[in-house]
């Protein structure tokens, strides 16, 4: 929960928004020392992977691996070269590395991301359909934030192979949604979604009821035939109030960042 919170006011903190939309530092971010800049640079280098994979590749629950390592007491090969984020998209298994630069890309870190994301070998005896590296930056030549992603085929140094159960993996998943919305003030503007209010974040998440309660029967031991029911209940297409941001894995997220991230602070 508290993890959540500070990936979330890391937005409003340091990132802001030009008048032709494109996302640049504030001028607190640039005021940040070095290891500062590694924590903001990894957050963000997270959240643009989990978008664009979400986008472009359709993967609708992007997992990090040692969410579901720890969640599940399962143990990797010794390197820690190996991805930080898998999801299943229609296609199959994507395998995602994610890094964020305060700055633009030095030339070597390419090499890095083919070394991480091809560590994965196979996820339940099938191979990734793709594995991508993707960088989140701030070239010098136009300070607004970009996306970088490679996809070379060779495979890394000691792949891996993960034995996954999907029930498993979709309850590692949710989990930390519960947690979320345990934690805020309880708000009802959609009777289909259970959602909660942070007021000092400025920010409403939520999660399909159908889901929520499929969720916690899991968790107290019902796992079997959790993916399936996920599907099912997924399928239903569920629309919510124009106020927030509906999804496809059923979470629901609304902000009112409008001012906070539209100040001038960042200009030089």
């Amino acid at each position: 929960m508290w993890e959540f919170v500070h990936r979330t006011s890391l937005i409003p903190a340091y990132v802001r928004r030009t008048d032709g939309g494109g996302l640049v530092k504030s001028d607190l971010a640039r005021e940040l020392d070095r290891s500062e800049k590694v924590t903001l640079s990894y957050s963000l280098g997270q959240a643009m992977t989990g978008i664009f994979c979400e986008r472009k590749l359709g993967v609708t629950h992007l997992l990090h691996m040692d969410r579901y390592a720890s969640r599940w007491d399962v143990a990797f090969s010794a390197t820690r070269k190996r991805a930080d984020l898998f999801g299943l998209a229609s296609a199959g298994w994507v395998v995602a590395e994610a890094k964020g630069r305060s700055n633009g890309i030095e030339a070597d870190l390419p090499n890095t991301l083919v070394a991480q994301k091809r560590s994965v070998k196979s996820i339940s005896g099938k191979r990734p359909w793709l594995a991508l590296g993707c960088v989140a930056s701030f070239p010098p030549h136009r300070d607004e934030l970009s996306i970088t992603v490679v996809d070379p085929d060779e495979d890394g140094p000691e792949p891996v192979d993960i034995d996954l159960d999907l029930d498993r993996y979709m309850l590692a998943y949710y989990e930390p949604f519960l947690a979320a919305i345990a934690a805020g003030t309880p708000q009802v503007r959609d009777p289909r979604y259970l959602t909660s209010h942070f007021g000092l974040l400025n920010l409403r998440v939520g999660l399909s009821r159908d889901v929520a309660v499929r969720v916690r029967q899991a968790s107290e031991g019902q796992l079997s035939g959790l993916y399936e029911s996920i599907v099912e209940i997924l399928d239903a297409d569920l629309e919510p109030d124009e106020a927030a941001t509906a999804f496809p894995d059923g979470t629901l997220v609304g902000s009112d960042w409008t001012d906070d991230i539209s100040l001038s602070d960042w200009s030089r």
